[in-house]
C-alpha cells in the first residue's frame, strides 16, 4: 500500500540554506592558497596516466573514499577491490542533498575526507556552488572523452550516464498508452491516482518541475494540441506554472522513494492502477520483481528532462590517484565496456558515450528531451518550491 509522505517544507530551507553556506563559508577557500595550488600541482589533473601507473601509486596510498548518490556503489566497491587489490574503497551513499551539505561543511571544516564525489547536479547547486567555489574538480582524461556525445562535451565533471524522470504506466492494463501528453495527468480521469517522487524531497523531481516552468511555451503549445483551444490561466504567470497548479490540484500521491512508484504503477492484479513519474532508472526492476509496468518515451511537448550524472575530485582530495584510477573505473575505461561501469549500463539509464548502449531500448540521440540547463535550475528552483508549497 503506498501512503503519502508527510511535507517537509524544512528541505527547501536546508537546500536554501546551503545557498548562503557555501558563498559565506568558501569565500576563503577559494582563494588562491599556496597548499591549494601544491595540492592542484601534485594532483595534474590534466594528466593521461595509464591505469597500470595509477595502480602503482594508489597501492602506496592504500585507499580512496567516494560519496556516491546510489546505492549502487556497493557493486562498484566489490568489483574495484577486485581489481585492485591493496585499495580499500569507503564508499557512502548519500543523497544529492546530503553530498552538497557534507561536501560544504566538511571543506569548510579543513576536513578533506572525499576524494570522489558521485552525483547529479541538484538543481544547478553542485556546477553553481561546489564547482564554482572549487570544492569540486574535474578529472576527464583524454582517453574517456574523445567518445563521449556532443552535449556532453562541455560539462562540470566528468559526465558517464544520465536517466530521466519519465511517467511509468502499467503494461497488464494498457494495450496502448493512456498518457501522450504530460496534460493529461491534469485530466479528472488521474484524480488521486498519480504516484510520485514528493518534489520537496527529490531534486531530480523538483528538477523536472522547473524545466517545465523554463519552458512554458511548449507546454502552452502541447495544451492547444490537447485541448484544441488556448490555455486560459487561472492566477498563474504562464503554461508552466499552469500545469504544475492543476497537477497538483489533482490530488498526486507524494512518495518518498521510487522503488514505491514502481511497485504502485506496475503491481499485478489490479483494476484501476495509478501512473507514477519517477526514475527511468527504476525499469530495472521491473522484470526481477515481476511488476507490469513501462516508462512512456513518446509525450508531448517532451519526454522529459535529462539528470546527467558526474564524477569529481575533491578539492584536497588525499588520495589523488586511487582517485584517478577510481574514477576510470565507474566511467568503464577507456573502451566503456570496463565492469565498474556495469551497474549503471542498465535499462531506463544511458552513457554519455557515442558507443555504448543498453539492448532492447531506445538510444539516446533518439530520446526527446528539453536539455538540462543547470544555471536557469540554480536560479529558479527555489521559485517553484515555494509555488508547490503554495498550493499543495
Amino acid at each position: 500500500m503506498i501512503k503519502q509522505s508527510y511535507k517537509q517544507p524544512a528541505f527547501g530551507l536546508v537546500f536554501s540554506s546551503l545557498l548562503v553556506i557555501s558563498a559565506c563559508g568558501n569565500s576563503e577557500s577559494n582563494n588562491a592558497s599556496a597548499e591549494n595550488t601544491a595540492w592542484l600541482e601534485q594532483a595534474n589533473l590534466e594528466a593521461n596516466e595509464t591505469p597500470e601507473e595509477l595502480y602503482e601509486a594508489a597501492k602506496e596510498e592504500g585507499k580512496v573514499v567516494v560519496y556516491s548518490q546510489s546505492s549502487r556503489i556497493k557493486d562498484v566497491k566489490a568489483s574495484f577491490e577486485k581489481e585492485y587489490p591493496g585499495i580499500q574503497v569507503e564508499a557512502f551513499d548519500l543523497g544529492t542533498i546530503e553530498i552538497v551539505e557534507k561536501v560544504t561543511r566538511e571543506q569548510e571544516a579543513g576536513l578533506n575526507t572525499a576524494d570522489v564525489v558521485f552525483v547529479k547536479d541538484g538543481g544547478g547547486i553542485v556546477s553553481g556552488e561546489l564547482v564554482n567555489e572549487g570544492m569540486l574538480h574535474k578529472y576527464a582524461p583524454d582517453d574517456l572523452v574523445e567518445n563521449l556525445d556532443a552535449p556532453f562535451l562541455d560539462e562540470p565533471g566528468l559526465p558517464f550516464y544520465f536517466s530521466t524522470r519519465a511517467i511509468f504506466v502499467n503494461t497488464e492494463v494498457y494495450d496502448e498508452s493512456p498518457i501522450t501528453n504530460w496534460w493529461d495527468l491534469t485530466d479528472e480521469k488521474w484524480k488521486s491516482n498519480i504516484v510520485m517522487d514528493d518534489p520537496l524531497l527529490s531534486s531530480d523531481t523538483l528538477d523536472l518541475l522547473t524545466t517545465i516552468v523554463q519552458n512554458a511555451d511548449d507546454m502552452e503549445a502541447a495544451y492547444k494540441d490537447k485541448y484544441g483551444k488556448d490555455i486560459e490561466l487561472n492566477g498563474t504567470d504562464h503554461a508552466g506554472y499552469e500545469f504544475i497548479k492543476q497537477l497538483l490540484a489533482n490530488d498526486p500521491v507524494f512518495v518518498s522513494s521510487g522503488d514505491e512508484v514502481v511497485e504502485a504503477v506496475g503491481t499485478p492484479g489490479q483494476e484501476n492502477p495509478p501512473v507514477g513519474i519517477t526514475t527511468s532508472s527504476k525499469s530495472r526492476h521491473i522484470e526481477e520483481q515481476g511488476y507490469k509496468a513501462e516508462f512512456l518515451y513518446d509525450v508531448e511537448p517532451k519526454m522529459s528532462v535529462a539528470g546527467t550524472s558526474y564524477l569529481y575530485m575533491a578539492n584536497q582530495a588525499e588520495h589523488t590517484a586511487a582517485a584517478k584510477l577510481l574514477i576510470r573505473w565507474m566511467a568503464g575505461e577507456a573502451d566503456g565496456q570496463g565492469e565498474g561501469f556495469r551497474p549503471y549500463n542498465v535499462p531506463g539509464s544511458w552513457s554519455t558515450r557515442t558507443d555504448v548502449s543498453v539492448e532492447g531500448q531506445r538510444s539516446s540521440d533518439e530520446l526527446d528531451l528539453w536539455p538540462y540547463d543547470g544555471e536557469y535550475l540554480y536560479e529558479h528552483s527555489n521559485e517553484v518550491r515555494n509555488f508547490i508549497l503554495e498550493n499543495q
